[in-house]
Formats: structure tokens, sequence, C-alpha cells
């Protein structure tokens, strides 16, 4: 859904650089943009007024404010001052910068990790980029000038992206943020107008098919891609979601042919099979039908993961002084296990665990635990689809009766941390007698802990919420590869229970037990 709504807002974006370059032919810059920003803003407090949301400043902050002054305010400023001097194709192909920007960006700023997908596709935008730049100044089409001014905007729209990511990861409403976002954006044209350009004989251009023009650069190509944007910042990372205004340029093209009547050249089309290349590659590069270069274990990348509906955890030991101590005080063990099937409490054993220590100072990638376990029985074809463990890899592997030993050692008085940890712990419950150990120290599901503090979102799975923390998700499927994701999420959740006054583990284990809707589907482990 989140790569459907970007490609949606890619074409309404499309639209607005060829339907701004015939209004600014009658109109002043200012008067387009502002005219946009009204009719946007107006739709959209009318939706909000209509649906009625919540949108209080003190709730959404004063981050959309600025979101608003960035983009659309400078960028359109920006963009449709740069139309006014320049092609609307080059306009349009420079938003193709963005891939090559944003990743760098947002691992400087967000810390997001640089996908080597994600940078080989931003290479292919930026490649047909210049190309399209190149053969449009040979032609000599388009200005200096306006070709700066449309890369102020692209600047412009890269800090927006940055402090959007920030804002759709504290769960904001995407209609309330973008009605804020319009709302301020109002202002900055407002004062151009009045500051900057002047014009001689305001509103003169204005006409009925003018007016029908400028209501869907602001009702439709305005609000529309701005509100999906969004909402998809809520589940993709900034480096992926900036791939898709490098396909502006190509959808703006056959667009300016038909309603503007510029030239379409073989070089044209060349760049643009570029560019769209570069978007389509990280989208294709995780495909199961196309191998990887680096395949895992020599197999092609598994299938997902059948949805666990996560339920209870086993009974909370005594936790005295545990109970008060502050959850940034406490060290965790965040563990995963892979196993022959998911029903425990019918012959199912762990085939994989592994663990990964984490505390105040973050995660300890360094002092982990893995280890392969010979589960005393066949692994059935299906599970070994998704885990890719057969039977040859673990028929030297110690049992649990071994392996378990040493992992509770491992885990000694650290809290167990596990995504619908039920099923894990179900797991470990059931070798007691085998192992001769006992995990019976605190145990946090960062399921649970997600459905309380995130409560406005309704996909809990492990990868929805990876997803929107931006947290990239490898080797899936694996004890090791989970764990990492799962310590990587523990970590953003401590972050937000933080934020909404859970400091404690004892907080931390009573807001867990508010999720009843989950814990009543435990029965089935």
């Amino acid at each position: 859904m989140p790569v459907l709504a970007m490609l949606l807002a890619t074409l309404l974006w499309s639209s607005s650089v060829v339907g701004s370059k015939l209004a600014v032919a009658a109109l002043a810059v200012t008067e387009v943009a502002a005219g946009r920003f009204l009719f946007a803003a107006g739709l959209l407090w009318l939706l909000v007024l209509a649906t009625r949301r919540r949108a209080g400043l003190n709730r959404v902050g004063r981050r959309p404010l600025l979101m608003g002054l960035l983009d659309p305010g400078l960028v359109s400023l920006f963009m449709i001052w740069g139309l006014s001097h320049t092609v609307a194709v080059n306009v349009a192909v420079f938003w193709s910068l963005m891939p090559l920007l944003m990743p760098i960006l947002a691992r400087v700023f967000l810390h997001e990790r640089l996908q080597l997908s994600i940078m080989l596709g931003a290479a292919l935008a930026f490649a047909g980029t210049m190309l399209l730049v190149w053969h449009q100044s040979d032609l000599g089409r388009g200005s200096l000038f306006g070709d700066a001014l449309a890369m102020a905007g692209v600047l412009c729209a890269c800090a927006n992206a940055l402090v959007a990511r920030r804002v759709a990861q504290t769960r904001a409403e995407p209609m309330v943020v973008t009605a804020y976002q319009m709302s301020m954006a109002i202002v900055v044209a407002a004062l151009a107008f009045i500051a900057i350009e002047r014009p001689a004989r305001p509103l003169q251009g204005f006409d009925t098919d003018m007016s029908l023009l400028i209501l869907y650069l602001g009702a439709v190509a305005t609000a529309g891609p701005f509100l999906l944007y969004n909402f998809a910042l809520r589940h993709l990372t900034v480096g992926r979601i900036s791939l898709f205004p490098a396909l502006v340029g190509p959808l703006a093209i056959p667009m300016a042919a038909v309603f503007l009547g510029e030239t379409v050249t073989p070089t044209d089309l060349a760049a643009v099979l570029l560019v769209m290349a570069g978007v389509a590659l990280p989208s294709l590069w995780a495909h199961p039908a196309v191998p990887r270069l680096w395949p895992r274990r020599g197999g092609p990348p598994l299938p997902a993961r059948p949805v666990y509906h996560p339920g209870e955890l086993p009974p909370e030991p005594a936790l005295g002084d545990l109970a008060d101590r502050p959850l940034r005080a406490l060290r965790f063990v965040v563990f995963d296990t892979e196993t022959t099937g998911l029903r425990p409490s019918h012959g199912d054993r762990i085939v994989q665990i592994a663990g990964l220590r984490v505390d105040r100072n973050g995660i300890h990638a360094d002092d982990g635990f893995d280890s392969l376990v010979n589960p005393g029985r066949t692994i059935p074809p299906a599970s070994i689809r998704f885990h890719r463990i057969t039977d040859d890899m673990v028929a030297d592997a110690p049992g649990a009766a071994a392996v378990l030993p040493k992992f509770h050692a491992y885990c000694g008085g650290d809290i167990l941390v596990a995504h619908n940890a039920a099923f894990d712990m179900a797991f470990l419950s059931l070798q007691e007698d085998t192992s001769g150990v006992r995990f019976d120290q605190p145990v946090l599901c960062t399921l649970l802990l997600s459905a309380v503090l995130c409560r406005r979102e309704h996909d809990h799975r492990l990868d929805a919420i990876a997803g929107r923390f931006g947290i990239d998700v490898t080797d899936r499927h694996t004890a090791a590869g989970d764990a990492r994701v799962t310590a990587a999420v523990f970590v953003k959740l401590l972050d937000l229970a933080e934020e909404q006054g859970v400091r404690t583990l004892g907080d931390a284990l009573r807001i867990s037990r508010k999720a009843r809707r989950f814990r009543r589907m435990q029965r089935q482990f």
C-alpha cells in the first residue's frame, strides 16, 4: 500500500509540473502558489473536520509548520519561478537528484542504513537525469538561472523529507499534518506575493479556465500527493521513498508533449528508461524471482513467515526490586528461535536459537549467542522453505540438552525480550526437563509493547514495526537476523515508552497486559 501511494503521488506531482507551467503563462508565480495552497488547505481542513480528527497543534507539534515552510512553501516558489525561466522537462528531471542525495542525508541525520540496491538505483536515476539535462542544454532549451532555482527547490524538498520522517515516526495523523503543512505554505506564498513579486495587476489572469486549473493544482495535485507522501513515510525509509520523485520526469515528459507541445527525442526516452530502471531496481532486488548477488545459504530470498497470533506471556516471576528499576538501568537479552513448526505442544522443537545483549549503551553486536540445535526429529519441508535449515545442517549440531544450558548461562540474570515472546518461551518451557534449566526471569514482548505504545497502528508484525521505525530488515527468518531486527525495534520502543511515561520494568510489564486482544490468542501455543 505505501508503494502504491507513492506511485499515485508521483503521478499527481508530474501533472502539477505541467499544470504549473500552463498557469505561470497567465499568472504571477506567487499567485499560482498561493492559489494552490488555499485550495489544498481548505480541502484538507474540511476533511479533518468531517472525519473529526484531533487537530490541536500541541498534539502534532510544530514540525508540520517547518515542513510547510520548506515543502510545498519554498519548494513550490522555487519550482514555479524556475518554470518561468526554463522548460518543464528540466524542472521535472531535477527531482531525479533526490535519490542520490536522500539516502546519504538520511544516513547522516536519521541513521538509516545505506542499502546497496537503493544506491545502485540512485546512480541509475542520476545518470538518466544528467543525460536528459545535457540533451536539453545541447538543444538550447532551458537556462542556468532556471535550473539553479529548480536545484534550490530540490534541496528544500530533501530537508523536508528528513523532518517529515521524524514526524511520521511520532505516529502523527497524516491528514492533520498535511493540513498544517498547507496552511504554513499559504503564509510563505502570501509573504512572497507582498514582499517580493508585487504584481502590477494582481489576479488579472484569473478567468474560468484558469480558476479550474488552480483548483485542480491545489485540491488534487497538491493536497493529494502530500497526503499520500506523509502516509507512506510512516512505512518506508527516506532512502526508499526518495527514489519515487525520480519518476516525475518520465511521467511529466509525455504530459509536456501533449499539453505544452514540447518535443520528446529518442535521447529523452533513453534517459527516461534509465531513471525508471533506477526506481524499479530496489523492488526487483527484493523480489523472490530475481537471484541475489549474495544469496543467503545459496538460496533465493525467503517467503514471508506466517503471522503468529501473539498471546499471553508465561506467569511473571516475583519482580522484587526489579519492578522499580528504570528500563535504562537494566540489561536485556533479545532472542529468537527457529523451529520445526508452529506447535510446540504437538512435538515441534527448536532448530536454532540466537540472542543479542542490549543495555543503556545500545546493542552489543559483538556479544551475541547463535547456535543450531538438533531437534531429534525430521524438519518438515514447509519449515525448511522458511528458515532454510535442513536435516543435514543440524545432523552434527548439539541437542537442546547441550545448547539451552549454554544459552541460559549467556542470559544470566538479564531480562529476556522477544517478538511474540509467548511463542519462543513455549519452546523453552517445554525443554526444561531435557535441558535441566528454567528461564524464569522477566520477559518483555516487543509485539505487545508495540500494540500499546503504537495503538493507532493495526499491523504489529516484526517487518511492519521495523518499517515504521526505518529499520533495515536483513537475514529474515534466521534466529540471528530476527534477533538483530527485534533488538533494533526494542531500542526504538524504549525511546517511545520513555516519551509516554513508561520508565520502569514494572511499568513496561503493566502496559503489556493491556494488549488483551492479543494475549487471549496465546492458547494455541
